[in-house]
């Protein structure tokens, strides 16, 4: 099996699949062990699966600060991994939330983020959080990224990306969210 091999060489996007391959056989205990490995073997952003959201405090090995510290340590070489940060900080299932250390990130992103960046106005406005003026023109920014992608949309790259492409619709949205905070 190609991926299995693959994963034995040490590929973590390898491993995060064949876990979850094992996993959906029923072979739960072996299967986690690969995404352990995976989440721990990550040297690029784009070897952090979204999974080490999902999992977090949830999952034995998945522990919040595991989590954290592995990420951070990836997006000190990696810096598309601060959308990761931002998707981390903004779930409230973790132990990880923290809407400061999710605007911190925001200023640090390197690709569009508009789907991220939505979640954090939402989250924010449900917990009452101040969206303070440096982290909405942080966001302005990111969405001026995203402009330039929906008039000349990427490659498929190895790096995060939102799972969905971004649309004028959603930047407009977005614009009139912020907007309304400056009032």
């Amino acid at each position: 099996m190609q991926l299995r091999d693959r994963a034995e060489a040490g590929e973590p996007i390898a491993q995060w699949g064949y876990g979850d391959y094992l996993q959906g056989e029923g072979q739960e205990r072996e299967g986690r062990a690969w995404l352990l490995r995976a989440m721990h073997g990550a040297r690029t952003g784009f070897e952090l699966s979204d999974h080490m959201i999902g999992y977090c405090d949830r999952v034995p090995g998945f522990e919040a600060r595991t989590v954290e510290a592995i990420m951070q340590r990836v997006a000190a070489d990696s810096p598309d991994a601060h959308l990761r940060l931002l998707q981390l900080y903004t779930y409230q299932r973790c132990g990880a939330f923290d809407l400061d250390k999710a605007a911190a990130q925001i200023p640090l992103l390197t690709q569009c983020a508009h789907l991220s960046l939505e979640q954090y106005l939402r989250v924010a406005q449900e917990t009452g959080h101040p969206v303070d003026r440096a982290t909405r023109q942080a966001m302005r920014a990111n969405l001026a990224l995203c402009a330039r992608e929906v008039a000349d949309p990427p490659a498929i790259a190895n790096t995060v990306q939102e799972f969905m492409p971004v649309r004028q619709s959603d930047l407009d949205a977005l614009s009139r969210q912020l907007e309304a905070l400056d009032r």
